[in-house]
């Protein structure tokens, strides 16, 4: 480090070059001049260069330092190592330095060619907070999404947004994919005009996208293609990200926004306060939802205990009353007044008339049941007046009949009544009849015979 030459070149390859005597004080020093050691550097010369460093770094250096010279000294032709050192004293917490220590042979020096690490950690920090903002930023966005989605399912009118440019469906929510009779997945990314009848799609996408205009025109009366019913298509043109997108909300034309909404929340009263009992179940007879009053009759402590059980298991036929519930809801759509008896979780049972309604106008059709407690209409069908006319008739077969004959006739007036009462509660549907009946579809037929309850074309 004498000669000036090799001081210049030293000084311009590092931030700090040091060489370090084996007494360990530092015998020269030389320092960038836009470094932070320049004008500090002059006052180690002498000092031991151990004393300029923390205590981990001290010993470290120590470490390497004995390393070096045990490897130089065995003949290797090049020893070199690296090593960080943190000085002290300058700065809040140090300034770390990453050396690489050569050994002088000729004088059994060491020289240290140092760069200052500062810039690279401030680097480094900025690289982790650029990372820490991304992360915060993914979560927002997740959070964002997560609200989105949620408004869009949980709000009971049927929405979607549409490109204005390409008129594509770009999200939907599901009371707008049960209104299109298909899965959310397979409506993304196809044309929404498609879902209607009777409009050209670019009549239909340019009624929908000018609503911004002075002259907007009203709600748009359209037709579904795919179960002819008829609903209102009000929208909203706005920007997102560069691109044109149109909110559209469908709803009912026979009901404004306001009256929904006050059927939607009468109707939710009724269910929850409402003297009948109410149930709805999938397509299989689970139950999804119970109010208050099935809960009573069924003597049921929670909702969550009926939930996914299957309605046949609070029938008194069980199977066979679901079986006629479902079968006739299917086919006509709704079945009234029929007659059976609930039973509830003790094994107790309470006489019952349910009405059911099949509601298929969406993606998972749903059965809805109405269930009135009949006990007291029971009681009064089988008051003394009804009791003494079926008296009656028997009493008058006696005296022309024998016991045996009179018995037989009661028998067959009885079968008679309850083929009939069966036949009815199901619609003519004689292999549900049959089960009801506990008999066998062929008894069932000889006994329609018999009573003469069949037409030419069935006999």
């Amino acid at each position: 480090m004498r000669d000036p030459v090799v001081t210049s070149v030293v000084a311009t390859l590092s931030d700090i070059s040091l060489v370090i005597g084996q007494d360990g004080k530092v015998r020269a020093a030389v320092a960038k001049p836009d470094s932070g050691f320049s004008g500090i550097v002059k006052d180690w010369i002498g000092q031991d260069f151990t004393a300029a460093l923390d205590g981990d770094s001290a010993e470290r250096y120590r470490v390497r330092c004995e390393d070096l010279a045990t490897r130089a000294k065995s003949g290797d032709a090049s020893p070199f190592r690296w090593v960080e050192l943190v000085h002290k004293g300058i700065g809040s917490g140090g300034v770390p330095v990453r050396y690489a220590m050569h050994w002088v042979s000729q004088s059994e020096e060491v020289l240290l060619l140092g760069q200052d690490q500062r810039p690279v950690m401030e680097m480094q920090q900025q690289l982790m907070n650029a990372q820490i903002a991304l992360e915060q930023d993914y979560e927002a966005q997740r959070e964002l999404d997560t609200r989105y989605r949620l408004l869009m399912d949980f709000t009971s009118d049927a929405v979607a947004l549409v490109s204005a440019t390409t008129g594509m469906i770009v999200d939907l929510n599901h009371n707008a994919a049960s209104l299109f009779g298909a899965a959310r997945a397979e409506l993304l990314d196809t044309p929404f005009a498609e879902r209607f009848s009777g409009r050209r799609r670019g009549e239909l996408m340019s009624a929908l996208s000018s609503p911004m205009a002075v002259d907007a025109p009203g709600p748009i009366e359209v037709e579904l293609k795919l179960s002819q019913r008829h609903v209102l298509l009000s929208s909203k043109l706005f920007r997102a990200a560069g691109e044109q997108l149109i909110f559209v909300r469908m709803s009912d034309p026979e009901l404004g926004s306001v009256a929904d909404g006050k059927l939607v929340a009468n109707l939710r009263q009724l269910f929850y306060r409402g003297p009948d009992a109410m149930v709805f179940t999938d397509r299989d007879g689970n139950i999804l939802t119970a109010n208050e009053t099935f809960l009573n009759l069924t003597d049921v402590s929670n909702p969550g205990a009926v939930q996914g059980r299957s309605v046949a298991d609070f029938l008194a036929r069980g199977v066979v009353d679901l079986k006629v519930l479902l079968e006739n809801a299917q086919r006509a759509g709704q079945l009234r007044m029929y007659s059976t008896k609930l039973k509830t979780d003790f094994d107790a049972t309470v006489a019952a008339e349910i009405s059911a309604t099949w509601l298929d106008d969406r993606l998972t059709p749903v059965l809805a049941l109405v269930i009135r407690n009949a006990s007291n209409a029971a009681a009064r069908r089988g008051d003394t007046g009804a009791q003494d006319a079926d008296m009656r008739g028997v009493m008058e077969l006696v005296g022309s009949s024998t016991l045996k004959d009179i018995v037989a006739e009661t028998t067959n007036v009885i079968e008679k009544i309850c083929i009939e009462t069966a036949i009815e509660l199901t619609r003519n549907n004689r292999v549900a009849a049959a089960e009801m009946l506990g008999l066998s579809r062929q008894s069932l037929y000889v006994k329609l015979r018999k009573y003469d309850m069949l037409s030419r074309d069935e006999d």
